[in-house]
């Protein structure tokens, strides 16, 4: 036991020292990794960290990653971001909070055409901030409202993190999208509920709705009329899934095909220079991190030290409902500084046994994974979609932080349901595959 408490250490400190050197996440862990290894094992066995790398880039699922990215960066530069705000908007006008519901309602959507938090969050506030200071809501609620509802894209499917956690464990990708669809609304609904109670706490945060509005009726046809396509895209995509008719990288070539339909009147030489650097730049990025994380798991394995943080993740106190809100703690207290990506990589290996020891099923715990590190997104000092908005805003990072503070309550509530009723998480993917 002493002799894994000293591997862990080798390795936990030479990851940090590296990583405050300026050294990748992906690189500083797999050469923490290999430091460990090579003490305990001697530089003969390096062999097997080079087969194990290459076996994990052969992973038929990891086909997926770039298939979604590429379907998003198609939507996004075909200008679906802008039509999915416009469609909703009269919608919303006629709610408490006005077009904040419409920032959530179109990240939801728009989540379900793009898998990235990072992609999702700047589409949407490119659209809505113009719109919002126009028309005088407050700056918090603004900013706060799309820096949090950017995170929907990591749980409606197809979510770039459930692709990278299905690529590092046994769980079906399929199943694991589906399972995303359930929580993804319960934590949109949770957004809309702290808007709501926001504006009543402070009526003068948004202003009032206009004296005329669109009809209900005429605001849903609307909304039907211009939207049709792209739901018929999410549909054809997650119904492919879901009836089984195919695999997700199957339904992602499908959903490609549907994008170019979709976007062919903003689709330019430039755009698709555009959209083919992003999706390089993204899924390279994403495939390092993979092919590193094969490495620490290797290591992870042989070493013994996964045992051996199980054994002290058995010692935290109360039952499983209480030591899965620790987990999320930690989960928490990782985002503060590290990219939620290399956070799936680094701890799944860790968090899923022990999760599965305390009786939960390995798809709920991918979806309470992207629960968790999206709340880091929005934590400072290192949150993704804090400064994807302040990109577009160019405001200071901490009037949009500020903002996002109060859609903690957000995350607080879907984790609670999720983790008090995980049947809620599991039962439409049993449903769907039996």
């Amino acid at each position: 036991m002493e002799s894994h408490i000293a591997l862990v250490l080798i390795f936990g400190a030479a990851f940090l020292l590296l990583l405050f050197s300026g050294w990748l996440i992906a690189f500083a862990m797999a050469t923490a990794s290999i430091l460990a290894y090579v003490l305990i094992a001697g530089g003969g066995a390096i062999g097997n960290i080079v087969v194990h790398t290459y076996n994990a880039m052969f992973n038929y699922d990891l086909l997926a990653l770039p298939i979604f990215i590429l379907m998003g960066e198609l939507l996004i530069q075909g200008g679906v971001a802008a039509k999915l705000y416009d469609s909703v908007l009269p919608l919303m006008e006629r709610i408490p909070g006005g077009l904040i519901h419409t920032n959530i309602i179109a990240n939801v959507l728009l989540g379900a055409c793009t898998g990235s938090t990072i992609a999702a969050t700047t589409a949407m506030s490119a659209v809505a901030v113009p719109e919002l200071n126009k028309r005088g809501y407050d700056k918090k609620i603004c900013y706060g409202s799309l820096s949090s509802a950017g995170c929907l894209a990591c749980l409606i499917p197809p979510s770039v993190g459930m692709i990278l956690f299905a690529s590092i464990t046994t769980v079906s990708l399929g199943k694991l999208f589906i399972a995303g669809i359930i929580p993804g609304l319960i934590l949109a609904a949770a957004f809309s509920l702290v808007v709501v109670v926001w504006v009543k706490l402070q009526p003068k945060t948004v202003p009032p709705p206009p004296k005329e509005l669109m009809p209900l009726g005429a605001a849903i046809i609307f909304a039907l009329k211009n939207m049709w396509p792209i739901l018929i895209l999410i549909f054809v995509v997650l119904g492919a899934i879901y009836l089984g008719i195919g695999t997700p990288t199957e339904a992602g070539c499908y959903g490609i095909l549907g994008a170019l339909v979709l976007g062919y009147k903003g689709i330019t030489r430039e755009s698709i220079k555009r959209t083919l650097l992003g999706t390089v730049q993204i899924s390279g990025g994403l495939l390092i991190v993979i092919a590193m994380a094969s490495v620490y798991g290797f290591a992870l394995n042989s070493l013994g030290m996964r045992q051996s943080l199980l054994s002290l993740l058995g010692g935290l106190p109360g039952g499983a409902f209480t030591k899965m809100y620790l987990v999320w703690l930690m989960l928490l207290v990782l985002g503060m500084f590290i990219d939620s990506a290399s956070i799936i990589v680094i701890t799944t290996p860790i968090f899923m046994p022990f999760a599965v020891e305390l009786g939960y099923d390995p798809i709920w715990f991918g979806v309470f994974m992207m629960l968790a590190v999206e709340l880091g997104n929005i934590t400072p000092p290192v949150g993704v979609t804090l400064f994807s908005v302040q990109a577009v805003a160019k405001e200071q990072l901490d009037v949009v932080a500020k903002g996002s503070f109060p859609f903690w309550i957000s995350f607080f509530l879907a984790m609670t349901i999720c983790t008090y009723f995980p049947k809620i998480v599991t039962w439409l993917p049993r449903m769907g595959f039996g």
